[in-house]
């Protein structure tokens, strides 16, 4: 229907939806355009006095909200997306901001749990698995390990072979033993690798409530 035949108002109204609609695509422009004359036509049709077409506009709308409802939704953030500077931060301050005298880890552990982007199971793996990091095997070597156990006894030797008191001579006669070396490896092996395998598992699952 040509707009010449419609009722002025209802022209006008047309005509100012095409404005605001400007962004959409052509044709859902033309469709809605074309929704929307056809019920000011039989709406309002020729002879309708103004207050009526008006009432008949103001129940339809400013022509601008028409057009917002027919604007695509925005898109929702993918999985993965909340991994932020933050997120990436804490995955590798855990294992590795040991190093920076305990106080690293204690950053990555606190932006660990201030994230959004991890559930409270990921939280706890991510702090109570191996607390400190990787650089907690400088401890671990140390309690692990032991000290190699020293005799000493004073004596002295004769020209006839006698002994007697004089020098102190010091033996060693122990170290850490073959367990003791078996425990400290393994220990270190899951101190090495149960961080690393923990900032896998964070940079996975960081989103996924999402």
């Amino acid at each position: 229907m040509s707009t010449t035949s419609m009722h002025p108002l209802a022209a006008d109204y047309l005509r100012r939806l095409r404005r605001a609609g400007s962004e959409l695509p052509p044709g859902r422009l033309d469709d809605l355009c074309a929704e929307i004359e056809s019920h000011l036509a039989e709406a309002i049709p020729p002879g309708t006095s103004d207050a009526e077409a008006l009432s008949v506009i103001e129940r339809l709308g400013p022509p601008e909200e028409i057009v917002e409802a027919e604007q695509p939704a925005p898109a929702g953030p993918t999985r993965g997306d909340p991994r932020t500077w933050r997120e990436w931060a804490a995955i590798v301050l855990l294992p590795l901001g040991g190093f920076l005298f305990g106080v690293g880890w204690i950053a990555g552990a606190i932006l660990l749990w201030s994230s959004r982007a991890w559930s409270t199971r990921d939280k706890l793996i991510g702090t109570l698995i191996v607390p400190g990091g990787i650089a907690a095997f400088i401890p671990v070597l140390l309690l692990a390990g032991t000290a190699a156990k020293t005799r000493c006894a004073t004596y002295t030797r004769s020209a006839a072979g006698s002994f007697g008191l004089g020098a102190r001579h010091c033996v060693s006669v122990g170290g850490p033993s073959t367990s003791h070396e078996i425990l400290a490896i393994v220990l270190v092996a899951i101190v090495i690798v149960a961080p690393i395998a923990v900032a896998v598992h964070l940079a996975r699952s960081a989103g996924r409530l999402t």
